[in-house]
């Protein structure tokens, strides 16, 4: 009796309030995924200091193993905490400077912030997550599983696509998506800088922001493909019950 007055409570919600809730959890499915490994590659000091040896970084800025090691961790902990600042001295050629210039500071002061706001929007992605199958399952119990397996299987696939779009466009033009993802992700023109002279761009150049991007598609892919496998299982053995 009681399953049945769940699966009541469940099927009396309005259409559109299902319909929304269940949209809510396709998209918060890979902006989960997705925000959350961007957070990772970019707290991965391994990947740091094996992309500054594959593009020559210490070649380039002057800077040796202790030193890039150094940044590395202070990138890491400036994108962190927000209340960090990125003030880097090294030596080069024998003198002891600052690394960056202010027009470079003022721009990872922006990137900072929106960091901040990838932790923010995958923390709200995490709670529609969570909140939504447990409000489910309260009102629908088991009779609930088959839905939640639909949503799971349909937000996988939905991230594999758009991953797949994504990485398309990068590959075809990777210069062009990152040029547009500055103009729409910054106020200003902080992040147009001289590789001759900024450091940032030295430090981290195209190639650099094509592997980050091409690893957090495929962390994002392979998760997004056991998920959808999960939620084929649930469907099955939900509609079996």
């Amino acid at each position: 009796m009681s399953e049945a007055v769940a699966t009541d409570s469940l099927s009396a919600l309005p259409g559109a309030v299902r319909w929304v809730a269940g949209a809510a959890f396709v998209i918060a499915l890979p902006l989960f995924l997705i925000l959350g490994n961007a957070l990772e590659v970019a707290g991965d000091r391994a990947f740091y200091l094996s992309e500054f040896e594959k593009y020559q970084v210490g070649r380039v800025t002057g800077l040796d193993q202790a030193q890039l090691a150094t940044v590395a961790e202070t990138f890491i902990t400036y994108l962190r905490d927000p209340s960090a600042r990125l003030d880097v001295e090294v030596t080069i050629g024998g003198a002891r400077r600052p690394l960056f210039n202010e027009k470079e500071i003022h721009h990872m002061d922006d990137v900072q912030k929106l960091f901040k706001l990838v932790r923010d929007t995958r923390l709200v992605a995490g709670a529609v997550l969570l909140i939504l199958p447990l409000v489910g399952l309260g009102l629908g119990g088991a009779a609930f599983l088959p839905r939640l397996g639909t949503l799971l299987t349909i937000g996988g696939v939905a991230t594999v696509v758009l991953l797949g779009l994504a990485g398309l466009l990068s590959l075809v033009d990777f210069s062009q998506a990152f040029v547009t993802f500055h103009e729409l992700a910054f106020s200003n023109d902080l992040w147009m800088l001289d590789p001759r002279t900024d450091y940032l761009i030295m430090l981290y150049p195209e190639g650099f922001w094509l592997d980050a991007t091409l690893r957090i598609a495929m962390l994002s892919a392979v998760e997004a493909v056991v998920i959808g496998g999960v939620g084929l299982g649930i469907t099955y053995f939900g509609v079996r019950r």
